[in-house]
């Protein structure tokens, strides 16, 4: 069990990880430097990668902030 301040923190953690992640994915996706080893094929898979965990990263970004708001609306102390 946790509180709703510790629960909270874990959630807003989360979150900052979620938020930290996406530009990285983005600086990556477009990184000729990066990408500059691989043949056209796997520059190409990579990129789709790349892209698909910066979509999904903002969507998490998106839940737990839902979900770091709704916890704190709720009179709810454990969790």
């Amino acid at each position: 069990m946790a509180t709703k301040k510790e629960l909270i923190g874990f959630l807003e953690e989360v979150l900052k990880t979620e938020e930290k992640a996406i530009p990285l994915y983005t600086r990556h996706i477009g990184s000729t430097l990066f990408l500059s080893r691989f043949d056209e094929t796997q520059r190409t898979r990579i990129q789709t990668i790349l892209e698909t965990l910066k979509e999904e990263s903002q969507k998490h970004a998106e839940i737990f902030g839902r979900l770091v708001d709704k916890i704190k609306r709720e009179p709810r102390d454990v969790y």
